[in-house]
């Protein structure tokens, strides 16, 4: 089983006192010594977090104790089953839970960022942008950027694991993933975000042959 949450950033608000007694002193005061849209975002994901776990994992205590890996990968301290990622871009935060090693991604679409492919994707990657037309690079771009990001943290690994060691092949459905680093078997999906087209969120599951991860919207 693997979930992904959404929650636009603006409803929460990271000063209110009942959504704040939800997340634990460590998180807070993580969350607080962040600024502006950080904060917010921070703050949005941690709620979102404690939400999707009540869903799908109810025996877990709340608030959750989270701590850090070595390659920076959070976890639950005292759930060593239960599997999270989170992230945050503009005026979203998504949460992904799961009972194996998952990783999500979202970033809001903006033009002329595929500098980033020539200076950090797989060579092969940025070959097969170059074989698109101008119309439809941004997409398959965004699309590939969130899939790496998204193994990239599945796998714990950070920045031991460079973004262009890797490939990931959007000419398969789903996208197919070559990384000799990594012998483990997983599973990479690109979600239709219709709650926002402007924004690209793909997410990835240690996991041979994994269902499509279902979307929550939440408001």
């Amino acid at each position: 089983m693997t979930a992904v949450y959404a929650v636009p950033v603006s409803a929460v608000d990271p000063d209110d006192g009942a959504a704040r007694a939800r997340l634990s002193a460590g998180r807070l005061e993580y969350i607080d010594r962040l600024h502006g849209s950080s904060r917010a975002q921070s703050f949005a994901a941690a709620l979102l977090l404690e939400y999707a776990v009540s869903q799908h994992f109810p025996s877990v205590v709340h608030p959750l104790a989270i701590s850090v890996a070595e390659g920076g990968k959070p976890y639950l301290v005292s759930e060593p089953g239960v599997h999270f990622s989170l992230s945050h871009s503009g005026g979203w935060a998504v949460c992904a839970v799961s009972e194996h090693p998952v990783g999500v991604d979202i970033e809001r679409c903006e033009a002329g960022r595929r500098d980033i492919a020539s200076r950090f994707f797989h060579k092969d990657e940025v070959r097969y942008l170059n074989t698109l037309l101008p119309s439809a690079r941004d997409d398959a771009f965004y699309s590939l950027w969130t899939l790496k990001e998204s193994f990239v943290k599945s796998t714990g690994r950070g920045l031991d694991l460079p973004l262009r060691s890797f490939c990931v092949d959007l000419r398969h459905t789903p996208p197919r993933l070559d990384c000799p680093e990594e012998p483990n078997a997983y599973s990479l999906f690109v979600l239709p975000f219709a709650a926002d087209p402007g924004y690209r969120l793909s997410v990835c599951v240690e996991q041979a042959n994994a269902d499509r991860p279902a979307l929550h919207i939440m408001e």
